[in-house]
């Protein structure tokens, strides 16, 4: 038994030195950079444009900071596509798992520890755009906003989500780019299309990943309410009945569990790729 514990403190110190060095790796790159510059440009768009353009920004906090949340799924999706896509077919395409796996240390331990890195680096950038929007926010109206966390929480399990799809694909192909494309256009589109047939079926797609993703934003009622106000503004220009409430507060309990089931099954399908794979 001692042994046992022994070893698992051993793989998990070896795990956290792996997700450690990923990470460093990460933050030194162009790719962090250009992520880095995507989400400060989004902040500081959505914040300056409505001065620059009109009386500036107005209503509650949480109509203020609802305004920031139309862009968390594609950064998201951007973190995926910069960092978990590239984390394991590098090794390969790069031949640097030649030296890796010659030292004492198992694959599923390296496999967790990429996984750590690249969960806990998107994960925490949209941590701090969490804070930022609630910041701006509270400096605004001086209200401090109350539905974030439910939001942020979906947010972190989509993360998860897309992190088990990036590393699946990232397992299987030969060359980063391609992995990162393949990334982005499954989650983007592909996704989207199969549900898109499901739902034209009669069915409802509420297992797929995109539209549990959906609480990341319907999860804040100002959001709702104001999606379902645009929808019967715009109805009555076009001179269509639309009802008021075609967008629903998103039952989070539900989309989190389908997000998490996502991110396990992708995961568990990567390790097994990983694990099997050869130079």
């Amino acid at each position: 038994m001692m042994f046992a514990v022994s070893d698992f403190r051993g793989d998990a110190l070896q795990a956290v030195t792996v997700a450690r060095n990923e990470v460093v790796k990460f933050l030194r790159s162009r790719k962090f950079v250009l992520f880095g510059a995507l989400v400060a440009a989004m902040l500081v768009l959505t914040t300056a444009l409505p001065y620059l353009l009109g009386d500036g920004i107005s209503g509650s906090a949480g109509d203020v900071f609802s305004n920031y949340m139309g862009y968390t799924l594609l950064l998201v999706l951007l973190g995926a596509t910069l960092f978990a896509s590239y984390t394991i077919v590098s090794e390969f395409e790069e031949r640097t798992a030649l030296i890796l796996f010659t030292r004492p240390i198992r694959r599923s331990t390296v496999f967790v520890g990429k996984f750590v890195a690249c969960f806990v680096l998107t994960g925490a950038v949209m941590v701090a755009y969490y804070i930022v929007a609630v910041a701006v926010a509270f400096a605004v109206t001086g209200g401090l906003v109350t539905s974030f966390l439910p939001s942020m929480a979906m947010c972190l399990a989509y993360v998860f989500a897309t992190t088990g799809v990036a590393m699946l694909i990232s397992s299987v192909m030969k060359k980063g780019g391609t992995a990162a494309i393949l990334t982005f256009v499954t989650i983007l589109l592909l996704i989207s299309v199969v549900s898109a047939v499901i739902s034209a079926s009669g069915t409802d797609p509420w297992f797929m990943l995109d539209t549990a993703s959906n609480a990341v934003t319907n999860s804040i009622p100002e959001y709702v309410e104001s999606s379902n106000a645009m929808m019967g503004e715009l109805g009555q220009e076009l001179g269509v009945s639309v009802d008021g409430s075609m967008v629903e507060v998103a039952d989070c309990v539900k989309s989190g569990a389908v997000m998490i089931a996502w991110g396990v099954a992708t995961l568990a399908l990567s390790y097994i790729a990983f694990s099997r794979r050869e130079f």
